[in-house]
């Protein structure tokens, strides 16, 4: 297993020990026309073994008469922590990737192919929150539901939530860096300026309560590049945005992450 695999790994679990780590979530599906389809909660655990080479995840859908049963994996480290990324087993076409320890993550398809639906989860994590921002694509590239889930470290959130955002004013600065699709990852670079739809109009951005903002195309199709950019401010004065590239050949290229400071 090469340094750079091993180093992957840390990012992406060394947070974690061998008593369950639980995030606490309210888990929202709106359609494209962001009618609420469906609202529930849901518990996502990790926890590791004693050496750190298998994660146990488990999904826990609370229910009063527990008709949902829990979901779960096993995440071993020797045959799921690939050159392009950890291989979960609930999905092996898609590959998870991490930018920073606990931080940026995103859980992508290696590749869009016609007649197959297609999804792009992104993990945007602040102190003890995670924002988990997924779009949905049908069989025919079009858009057909986004998923948000809103977590909490330990603990349910408040019902309460943050308003929609639809701007940002005032002097934003940020940072950039990105990971390639072999786990390269980039040197940081400053922004001087925030440009709050950086597709410039090519995707659909949808404002979403709690202070999500998704920019996303409403088709994917092979034969045209095309990127997958959620963002959410968790702070009056911190905005983080995560950015999936994917080629014209449906191909994923690149993550992007870019945290934003008010000045």
């Amino acid at each position: 297993m090469t340094n750079i695999q091993e180093k992957h790994w840390q990012k992406l679990f060394g947070f974690l020990t061998t008593e369950p780590t639980s995030m606490y979530g309210v888990w929202s599906v709106y359609s494209p026309e962001k009618e609420v389809l469906k609202s529930s909660q849901g518990i996502r655990t990790l926890v590791a073994n004693a050496d750190f080479t298998i994660i146990t995840h488990i999904n826990q859908f609370p229910s009063p008469d527990n008709s949902i049963p829990d979901r779960q994996w096993q995440i071993e480290k020797e045959t799921c922590n690939l050159p392009d990324g950890l291989l979960h087993p609930a999905d092996p076409s898609k590959r998870a990737l991490a930018l920073t320890d606990y931080g940026a993550s995103a859980w992508v398809p290696k590749q869009l192919e016609s007649g197959r639906s297609f999804s792009v989860e992104l993990f945007l994590k602040h102190e003890d929150w995670n924002s988990s921002i997924g779009s949905i694509y049908a069989e025919n590239g079009n858009l057909e539901k986004i998923l948000h889930l809103r977590e909490h470290l330990g603990s349910f959130p408040e019902i309460h939530t943050a308003p929609e955002i639809t701007h940002l004013s005032g002097n934003w600065i940020g940072i950039k860096e990105s990971i390639t699709a072999d786990l390269k990852i980039s040197a940081s670079e400053e922004i001087s300026e925030l440009i709050f739809d950086p597709t410039e109009g090519k995707n659909k951005t949808f404002f979403l309560p709690d202070s999500v903002v998704v920019n996303i195309p409403e088709k994917v199709q092979v034969g045209e590049a095309f990127t997958i950019v959620a963002a959410k401010l968790f702070t009056e004065n911190k905005y983080k945005r995560l950015t999936a590239e994917y080629n014209s050949s449906g191909v994923f290229t690149l993550l992007t992450s870019e945290v934003f400071s008010l000045q």
